[in-house]
């Protein structure tokens, strides 16, 4: 999945950014798609993890979890909360046997842009006139782009699986976790555009 939203992120991005994005903020893009099938009406709680996973490291066979610092999971969690409870659904733990799970996590990406170009130049020792500097110079530039992933999954639905695992009833991949200046204010506002778009969700 997360190959996947990866590609299909830096396609989006490219079609819009052929030579690369002006500012860091034009790569905020927003999808989110969903189960057709699946109806959100008859639901009425969800429950969600007290942490945002960043990264996964496995070594010699151990599994390490990379989470996000409370001060950036925080409004995170605090805007999802309220866009869901806009929609009609009451937050509770684990333990009370929710009706839809939401689990955020982050990711990021490196798009790296290559150019080159040559001097020109003037002589005449086989005759005079204008060319190439031969070599080139190169030159690279890059932009970072941090995701932030929300998955809604029905934990009933997995005892209808061979493998035991719920199919995700809804994805919302939304960028903008990333820049410079770690502006929170970016992600936030892509995580009301995920939900904006996405009123299909909404218990009323």
């Amino acid at each position: 999945m997360k190959h996947f939203l990866t590609a299909a992120l830096v396609l989006l991005l490219a079609g819009c950014y052929p030579q690369g994005p002006d500012y860091v903020e034009d790569t905020d893009v927003v999808y989110t798609t969903f189960d057709e099938r699946y109806d959100f009406k008859t639901k009425e709680t969800y429950a969600m993890p007290n942490k945002i996973v960043t990264d996964v490291k496995i070594e010699n066979g151990d599994t390490t979890y990379i989470y996000m610092k409370d001060k950036f999971a925080q409004p995170i969690f605090d805007k999802i909360d309220e866009n869901m409870q806009a929609l009609g659904y009451e937050r509770v733990n684990l333990t009370a046997d929710p009706d839809l799970l939401l689990t955020p996590a982050g990711l990021s990406s490196t798009t790296y842009f290559y150019s080159y170009w040559y001097d020109w130049w003037y002589g005449c020792y086989y005759g005079c006139g204008w060319g190439w500097y031969y070599p080139p110079y190169y030159t690279v530039s890059s932009y970072t782009t941090g995701s932030l992933i929300m998955v809604l999954s029905d934990p009933k639905a997995a005892s209808n699986s061979p493998i035991g695992r719920s199919e995700n009833v809804w994805t919302s991949a939304a960028n903008g976790l990333v820049n410079y200046a770690y502006d929170i204010s970016r992600v936030t506002k892509s995580i009301d555009q995920s939900f904006r778009q996405s009123q299909y969700l909404s218990t009323k």
